[in-house]
């Protein structure tokens, strides 16, 4: 066991040491402050004060710094922290197999499943942590333009929800939904995850898997497939908003987790016989 966590450890630091990991760390930190300035503009904010006035709320206590992390949340995270997913995790494994690094690897009494699984956990890890720099990092922000404290406006079209909280409990939903958000998001990371095990070039899986994911999304927002939005991967991942709920509907939450949870479980499995089947030595 301490010589599994060793080569987990071996492989976060590889991760970590690549210039093009950081790259979705910087490109939200931008994207944040771009969308601060506009949300500072008057036409902006009237938008947002017409929202709040019309469900009898007061605007000054409900456009908070809670309020804008939601928003920056709902408006980027699941269509761009895609993007930046799917280049790490498309990269993970098709990557060193293009450089022939397996080779070397293999050597080594480590089997490919558990050398698999390791790189799996690191995605995991990676996916994890840029959901969480995104979260707190426009919390932060927020706080810093408007201050502690306020209410908390929730408006979540793609789920018909609409919310107000006070600030403590309010935050404490942020948290729990962040957490769910970033659980969510590693059904992206396993998409691309699962095409880098294939022989394609790391582009080609990261091209596949935000294919994939905006196809999904396409379809969902279109209504074309309003009977069998269950089918589509986006329809569950959006599940980690209900968390805002005022009465959280947990066998909604718990169908949609189950859902993503299984869909990770099968693309990794299936992942793993495509890359037991390889020739990597030759």
């Amino acid at each position: 066991m301490i010589l599994f966590f060793r080569q987990w450890q071996g492989e976060l630091l590889k991760l970590f040491a690549r210039r093009r990991t950081y790259i979705g760390f910087a490109a939200f930190l931008a994207l944040e402050i771009v969308l601060f300035i506009v949300f500072r503009l008057q036409g902006v904010e009237r938008i947002f004060e017409r929202m709040i006035s019309r469900q009898g709320q007061a605007f000054e206590h409900y456009y908070s710094a809670l309020t804008l992390s939601q928003i920056i949340l709902g408006f980027s995270v699941v269509l761009l922290g895609a993007i930046y997913l799917a280049l790490v995790a498309g990269d993970i494994v098709a990557k060193e197999g293009e450089d022939g690094h397996y080779r070397l690897l293999l050597v080594r009494p480590i089997s490919r499943v558990r050398l698999l699984f390791i790189k799996y956990l690191t995605t995991v890890g990676y996916t994890i942590a840029l959901i969480q720099f995104i979260t707190w990092s426009a919390f932060l922000l927020s706080v810093a333009i408007k201050g502690w404290g306020g209410g908390f406006f929730v408006m979540v079209p793609d789920i018909g929800l609409i919310a107000f909280y006070d600030w403590l409990p309010g935050l404490q939903r942020f948290a729990l939904a962040s957490a769910f958000l970033a659980l969510s998001m590693t059904t992206i990371s396993s998409i691309a995850f699962f095409l880098s095990c294939f022989p394609i070039k790391p582009a080609a899986a990261t091209i596949g898997a935000l294919s994939y994911i905006l196809i999904d999304r396409i379809l969902r927002e279109t209504g074309f497939m309003e009977n069998y939005d269950h089918l589509l991967i986006t329809k569950h991942i959006v599940s980690w908003a209900r968390f805002l709920a005022e009465d959280i509907p947990w066998p909604i939450i718990v169908r949609d987790y189950t859902a993503l949870m299984a869909i990770n479980a099968t693309l990794f499995i299936l992942g793993a016989a495509v890359f037991e089947a390889r020739d990597l030595k030759s």
